[in-house]
C-alpha cells in the first residue's frame, strides 16, 4: 500500500473520529436537528481534554453573516486537533506459528488518529482491536472490533491515552505471516508480552 493510500485513510479518520467523541459524552440528550446552528451547540467531551466534534447536515444549516453580510465560518475551530511534529508510518512483518498469538500496540496521546491495514499471506487469523491504559484500572478495557479473516483496515481516534491495537490467533493449518501498516499520530508500536497466555 503506498503513502498516499495511507494518507487518504488518515483523512478518512478523522470522520471515523467523530464516531468515537460521540460515544464519549455525558448521558445527555442528544441535540435535536434544528435549522440554526445556534440552537445546535457542541456537545461536550465527558473526559477532560477529549476533542469536541460537531456533525453537520446540508439541510441544518442556516448561515449566519457578519456586518459586511460575508458568511461566517459554520465550524470555528470543532473537529480540528493540533499535534506537534508531523505523522509517522511504519510496517512491520509479523511471523505467527501455527496456533501463535500474538499483540501489537501503538502508544498513542488522548485525541491521536491512526489510519492501519493489515493482511495475512492468505490463512485466516482471529483478531480482536482494543485499547487499555492502567489509569482505568487492571480489567479495563474497549473493544473496537473483533473478528476473523486475512485483512482488516481502518481508523480510530484514541478516546484516552493508552495502548491501542490488535491481538491475533493463527486459524489456519501452518505458519502465516501477517504485514500491519500503521500511519498517524502515535508514539511507537510495540509488541505485547502475552506471558501465560
Amino acid at each position: 500500500m503506498g503513502k498516499s493510500t495511507l494518507v487518504l485513510i488518515a483523512l478518512a479518520a478523522l470522520g471515523l473520529g467523530t464516531l468515537v467523541g460521540v460515544s464519549l459524552v455525558d448521558e445527555q440528550e442528544a441535540p435535536q436537528e434544528s435549522t440554526s446552528a445556534e440552537a445546535a451547540p457542541a456537545v461536550a467531551a465527558s473526559t477532560g481534554g477529549a476533542p469536541v466534534f460537531r456533525f453537520l447536515a446540508p439541510e441544518g444549516i442556516v448561515l449566519e453573516r457578519d456586518d459586511f453580510d460575508r458568511a461566517l465560518p459554520t465550524l470555528d475551530g470543532d473537529n480540528f486537533i493540533a499535534r506537534e511534529g508531523a505523522p509517522k508510518s511504519e510496517t512491520l512483518t509479523i511471523t505467527l506459528d501455527l496456533d501463535g498469538t500474538v499483540e501489537y500496540k501503538a502508544l498513542m496521546e488522548q485525541g491521536d488518529t491512526l489510519a492501519f491495514r493489515w493482511s495475512t499471506d492468505g490463512s485466516d487469523v482471529y483478531y480482536d482491536f482494543h485499547g487499555h491504559d492502567d489509569a482505568f484500572g487492571p480489567e479495563f478495557f474497549t473493544r473496537y472490533e473483533e473478528g476473523e479473516g486475512v485483512e482488516r483496515s481502518g481508523a480510530i481516534m484514541a478516546p484516552y491515552s493508552g495502548q491501542h491495537g490488535w491481538f491475533w490467533l493463527n486459524l489456519g493449518d501452518g505458519p502465516t505471516t501477517i504485514t500491519l501498516e500503521v500511519f498517524g499520530f502515535f508514539d511507537e508500536v510495540i509488541e505485547i508480552d502475552l506471558e501465560g497466555y
